[in-house]
């Protein structure tokens, strides 16, 4: 079972994903940036810590 930690990076990483997405469905390009610099930011902690995000996205 996955550790807490790890369960909310999963689902931060989910959670920006799918507002990366809403952002351009919007044509919400600024948005949409804002989102992607969250999710490298949340890409960047889970390498650091060794969360496999492979088979997420």
């Amino acid at each position: 079972m996955a550790s807490e930690f790890t369960a909310n990076i999963l689902q931060r990483v989910a959670q920006a994903e799918a507002a990366v997405r809403a952002a351009r469905a919007e044509g919400d390009e600024h948005r949409a940036d804002l989102h992607e610099a969250d999710l490298a930011n949340l890409k960047r902690l889970a390498g650091e810590h060794g969360v496999d995000l492979s088979r997420e996205s």
